[in-house]
């Protein structure tokens, strides 16, 4: 992700002050492995690997061997942008070195619920152009093997339900609330994403 105005684990650098010392260069040679790089009208856009975690930097300044300055933006995700780039230096927000990361990372639970949602969108259309039922769909991914049958039990059930509240979840996701996940913000984002979703699902019942 190469926008820094919608992520805030992008570390922004540019060109230091003049009479700032100590300002380190971005020596590419010596720094984390490069994963890729692409160079856009928006900057110089990388992503480094230390071996830990991934730094995606978007280098501003036209050399990179010039002292460089982080730039953070006074905007929501003002403290995010300065844990990402403290990290990217080895620090701790408070100063200290440490190898632990500094950007938030999702829970057991959300990482399994992020999967949920990612499984229920591939399994959306069959490869023969299908949609599946609701009903196929909580079989094969959210209820393995359930007994509840088709017709006026499932209609019921609050096993439908669910499902239709995970595919209404799924496709919020799709029409930008995937956005939600790059402020690094903490908690479950059910709400907000379902807030955000768009007509009732059109999967057949």
């Amino acid at each position: 992700m190469w926008a820094a105005h919608a992520c805030g684990f992008v570390i922004i650098l540019d060109a230091a002050p003049q009479g700032i010392s100590d300002c380190s260069p971005l020596k590419l040679a010596s720094r984390p492995h490069v994963l890729t790089q692409q160079k856009l009208a928006s900057g110089h856009h990388l992503v480094l690997s230390d071996g830990q975690m991934m730094h995606r930097i978007c280098l501003l300044a036209d050399d990179p061997g010039l002292p460089l300055a982080c730039v953070v933006p006074r905007d929501s995700l003002a403290a995010l942008r300065y844990r990402a780039s403290a990290c990217f230096d080895g620090l701790n927000v408070d100063g200290t070195d440490t190898s632990a990361a500094c950007v938030p990372r999702p829970t057991e639970f959300q990482r399994h619920r992020l999967q949920l949602l990612l499984d229920i969108l591939d399994l959306a259309v069959t490869p023969g152009g299908k949609s599946l039922t609701t009903h196929e769909l909580a079989f094969r991914r959210i209820y393995p093997g359930m007994s509840v049958a088709r017709g006026a039990e499932w209609k019921s059930s609050s096993h439908r339900r669910r499902t239709q509240r995970l595919i209404a979840e799924a496709k919020a996701m799709i029409n930008g609330g995937y956005r939600m996940l790059l402020t690094g913000a903490e908690g479950r984002q059910k709400q907000r994403l379902l807030s955000a979703a768009p007509a009732p699902s059109s999967f057949p019942p």
